[in-house]
């Protein structure tokens, strides 16, 4: 299964290794297709494309909604 979901970070997680966290807690394979970090503002985005057993899916995105990412889901 794949799901291609937006996710973004308030301003206090984008020093955090959220990205090495979300793949060390899923068997998800988590690809970055586009992204934006500007540390200086205070503002990042990810486009990440998930790929693997849909349970893994729903974990890796309820891992990341419960750190306070906003995860919305993107119909491709």
């Amino acid at each position: 299964m794949r799901r291609l979901v937006h996710c973004t970070l308030p301003p206090e997680l984008v020093h955090q290794p959220i990205l090495h966290d979300l793949v060390r807690t899923t068997t998800a394979v988590v690809n970055v297709r586009r992204a934006n970090v500007d540390v200086e503002s205070g503002v990042a985005w990810f486009l990440l494309e998930l790929s693997g057993p849909a349970d893994q899916l729903d974990r890796a995105e309820a891992w990341l909604t419960g750190r306070g990412v906003t995860v919305e889901p993107i119909d491709a």
